[in-house]
């Protein structure tokens, strides 16, 4: 197989309350990266993705004895719900995770740590933290491809900072945010969120307006 990237999109929906007094409807994407012995995958999704993720495979000619590795942006619930189901179909396949997000991971098996610099299947590691203490974005090299997890989604075209309530240190994340845009690539792929054009413009425009501290 050539190297490809294949997006698996699912809805979520937040009643009132969750994340606010409102509810709350957005996306969360998993990724399929083709390489030359299978097939990685990018997070999992929620609990309950493994169709979205058996009809991806398809889409790309791939099975499930096709998934060489796991590897997991961070640990919230909608992008390592499905984990169990997932693994319960691709036995073979190696789980990575940053080390401090390793204790959130509903999981009982063997995971490996995602350190910085560390490449699997051609997905370099870059130490994220803020929305989580291991938040982990990756680089697939020689593709100018950034997965970026939830260090930054997008919202009707344009580039937003994760929602504060589900982010666990906003001064820390915004260091990661910085860092994010020091990187040099042509696509910037979310946990949510349509990819956009131009994401290093959109990206430093992003950097330029803070987001405003709550009052002390």
């Amino acid at each position: 197989m050539g190297t490809a990237v294949e997006p698996i999109v699912m809805d979520v929906h937040l009643p009132a309350g969750v994340a606010g007094p409102d509810p709350l409807d957005f996306d969360v994407r998993c990724f399929l990266i083709t390489h030359a012995d299978g097939v990685a995958l990018v997070d999992v999704g929620m609990a309950g993705s493994r169709d979205a993720v058996d009809a991806a495979l398809s889409r790309v000619g791939a099975t499930w004895d096709d998934i060489t590795d796991v590897l997991l942006t961070h640990g919230h619930p909608d992008h390592v719900g499905g984990l169990a189901d997932v693994m319960a179909s691709a036995a073979r396949a190696a789980i990575w995770v940053g080390d401090g997000d390793r204790p959130a991971i509903p999981f009982d098996g063997q995971m490996q740590s995602l350190v910085e610099r560390r490449t699997v299947r051609g997905l370099r590691a870059v130490q994220t933290p803020g929305h989580t203490p291991g938040h982990t974005s990756l680089v697939l090299e020689g593709e100018s491809v950034l997965f970026a997890g939830d260090v930054v989604g997008s919202i009707g075209g344009s580039m937003s900072r994760g929602p504060a309530p589900f982010t666990a240190d906003a001064e820390l994340a915004e260091k990661s945010l910085q860092r994010v845009a020091s990187l040099d690539f042509d696509r910037l792929l979310f946990g949510h969120g349509a990819e956009i054009s131009d994401p290093l413009a959109e990206l430093q425009n992003l950097l330029r307006h803070p987001e405003p501290r709550p009052p002390d």
